[in-house]
């Protein structure tokens, strides 16, 4: 009975063993010893004032290299939620090791582990869910508008910092999504960018985001780009709630923004292209953002395309002057893009999983797409390589 529960859980956690390629980027152990080690910890949740052991959770051990990938080990956490998983690093040096555990359906993951520690600590913290309307907060809110192309198209990028400042997770309610904004009227060509969300649990129909994915406590991390063309400025958006900062970049130095409160600072370059900045803090509830764009020539020259902006997104962010409370979330923040793509394969794989009867189209489908993402892995890793 115990062996047939086991492995029953290691099938279930197989899936969330590729999730976590994504975590390979971000700490690649060089030469770990082929000596015992030990991982020890504890499941917690929060409980009144406190944060309490959660007894009989299944704690996971994943190893995640380019040799192989999988579950390796699993356990039940003791009456105080604790753990403790015996393993030896083996096969390639690049090969990364963590736990996760599960609670109410959502998978929580730990930091990678020193394999170079005799002994590691892992705390793993879990929440109950809801789909409740528990409040999502805006702590930031980022607009970058790139200069006009040839046609006079407008290419922006939104990037919004959600907050789920409860003790719960917050899941979808069947069609209700867990956060929506609008989309401005004639918006075309809407693209999901980096973040910390995935694309599959964000829809972008009705004129509107929808968020779908469940947001832990904590701070996650939505970015989307689509295309105005010139005759949508002047470009105005709602304030939906109060935002901690605002914060808006135009390439074009005679583009304005204004709204409440928000004041322009001193300009960013990022990639040899200077924008000009305008920033807020704690924008009011109900304000009006309006960017102003002259109706002018288009300069070819400063044409640019949505991939690059996509690219840079990440690099902007390092610029942000913004206060970040982290609270334990259900994932490592700060995200890159090795870790999105890796992501992104681990689900499109545990959707095929749950769905064993795919029609032959539908397979080719989805081994097309994870051929593509396999090779912008490829390419990614390649870069953070020679830039490391």
């Amino acid at each position: 009975m115990l062996a047939r529960q086991h492995n029953r859980v290691c099938k279930a956690a197989a899936w969330r063993g590729r999730f976590c390629v994504v975590l390979a980027t971000m700490m690649l152990a060089s030469g770990a010893s082929a000596q015992e080690r030990r991982v020890t910890g504890r499941v917690l949740r929060p409980a009144a004032d406190t944060m309490r052991g959660v007894p009989g959770a299944w704690v996971v051990l994943h190893r995640v290299g380019a040799d192989r990938s999988g579950p390796i080990d699993s356990t039940r956490t003791s009456r105080d939620g604790g753990f403790a998983i015996r393993y030896t690093p083996r096969g390639g040096g690049d090969a990364i090791y963590f736990v996760s555990a599960e609670h109410h359906g959502i998978a929580y993951f730990s930091p990678p582990l020193d394999t170079g520690r005799a002994v590691e600590e892992a705390e793993l913290a879990v929440f109950d869910t809801t789909s409740a309307p528990v409040p999502i907060h805006i702590r930031g809110h980022h607009i970058v508008v790139a200069a006009p192309e040839e046609n006079g198209d407008r290419e922006i990028v939104e990037v919004f910092e959600l907050a789920n400042d409860s003790s719960v997770t917050r899941v979808a309610a069947g069609e209700v999504p867990v956060w929506s904004t609008p989309l401005p009227d004639g918006a075309t060509d809407v693209r999901i960018g980096q973040g910390d969300l995935s694309e599959d649990a964000i829809r972008t129909d009705g004129g509107r985001i929808r968020v779908y994915a469940p947001l832990a406590p904590g701070i996650k991390q939505l970015s989307y780009a689509y295309r105005l063309d010139g005759g949508a400025f002047p470009f105005s958006r709602p304030v939906e709630g109060r935002a901690g900062v605002l914060e808006v970049l135009l390439e074009e130095p005679d583009v304005t923004a204004t709204a409440p409160g928000l004041e322009r600072v001193d300009p960013v370059t990022v990639e040899s292209r200077t924008f000009n900045r305008f920033l807020a803090q704690e924008l009011p509830q109900a304000g009006v953002l309006r960017i102003d764009a002259p109706r002018c020539g288009v300069d070819a020259r400063r044409a640019l395309v949505l991939a690059i902006l996509a690219l840079t997104v990440g690099a902007m962010a390092l610029v942000l002057v913004r206060a970040r409370r982290r609270p334990v979330a259900a994932s490592p923040p700060g995200e890159r893009r090795t870790e999105r793509l890796a992501r992104e394969i681990a689900e499109l794989d545990a959707r095929v999983e749950a769905a064993p009867h795919l029609e032959a189209a539908e397979r080719e489908t989805y081994a097309r797409r994870r051929a593509e993402l396999k090779r912008e892995l490829a390419s990614a890793l390649d870069e953070e390589r020679r830039d490391g």
